[in-house]
């Protein structure tokens, strides 16, 4: 089994967070689940499989699945979907930042909101075919990221904007926690809200409003990772809410599960945000 984290090249960092390369054998791995599920962290990720193909749902594990393509991008998700994977594991993940995608793919970001495995060949053609080939065929995992690196650099877009709006709101979201009144940027921006959302939507799929919930949501998959015994009222707090059942539900929207159940659950599932493992671990205490 393998899972190793690559960076891209310089001209690329500004867009890409990292590259994932996976190679696990399922025939062989009793210690690790293989039905994960993805919980939304307002982020794009795009998947090259020169392995077996992935399974997906976005109802739940037991429900039935879809194949996933080859190539493809897994798009600004609002709830959580549902993986399967079987046989040989074979790929690389992109991560994308925030806003990272749409300065390679010529598209409205919001009009593939909650789509799972966007087919990366409509979008380019026969060059993914010819990439997955390269992939395959490589003899080491450096000379894979030099051949994807290569690939995504001669599909980087022109900056069009001299000022990246998005890319500043997202981090002052992130500074507290996504607690933010996007009203009061207004000023310091010099955009209108309404200008700004259009922004957002288009080039990340998701309202400022959203993104903000997501952050908070998952700075409480977090803290509950940190500390599974805290209390339900702390964990509404800390997550910007004073009203424990909105809280809930917004959880729930996003995982499936509410809080109060996610510890508790005997299911096998890994959960998976921030592009990463949830582990979950049995409370001290029952959260209530």
């Amino acid at each position: 089994m393998k899972a190793e984290i690559f960076k891209p090249s310089p001209s690329l960092s500004r867009y890409i967070d990292n590259y994932m390369l996976v190679d696990i054998d399922w025939r062989n791995t009793a210690a690790l689940t293989n039905v994960w599920r993805l919980i939304p962290y307002g982020k794009v990720s795009m998947l090259f499989l020169y392995g077996d193909p992935h399974e997906y749902s976005l109802q739940g594990a037991t429900e039935s699945m879809q194949h996933t393509r080859q190539a493809f991008l897994v798009v600004q998700l609002t709830q959580p979907i549902w993986l399967k994977l079987t046989g040989r594991t074979r790929l690389i993940k992109i991560q994308f930042k925030s806003s990272g995608a749409q300065r390679f793919l010529p598209v409205n970001m919001e009009e593939f909101r909650n789509v799972p495995s966007l087919d990366l060949e409509a979008v380019w053609g026969g060059a993914i075919k010819e990439l997955l080939e390269q992939l395959e065929e490589a003899s080491s995992d450096t000379e894979r990221i030099g051949k994807l690196n290569g690939f995504l650099e001669r599909r980087l877009l022109p900056q069009l904007d001299l000022v990246d709006y998005v890319d500043y709101t997202i981090q002052q979201m992130k500074a507290c926690n996504g607690n933010m009144a996007i009203k009061g940027l207004e000023q310091k921006l010099g955009i209108s809200t309404r200008q700004l959302e259009r922004l957002f939507r288009a080039r990340i799929g998701l309202s400022p409003k959203e993104m903000g919930k997501i952050i908070r949501l998952n700075g409480a998959f977090s803290s509950l990772e940190a500390d599974p015994g805290i209390s339900l009222t702390s964990l509404s707090y800390e997550a910007g809410y004073y009203d424990q059942s909105h809280f809930s539900r917004d959880f729930k929207s996003i995982a499936g599960v509410s809080p109060t159940k996610l510890l508790s659950e005997s299911s096998n599932e890994l959960f998976v945000t921030h592009g990463q493992c949830f582990v979950k671990q049995a409370p001290a205490v029952p959260i209530n």
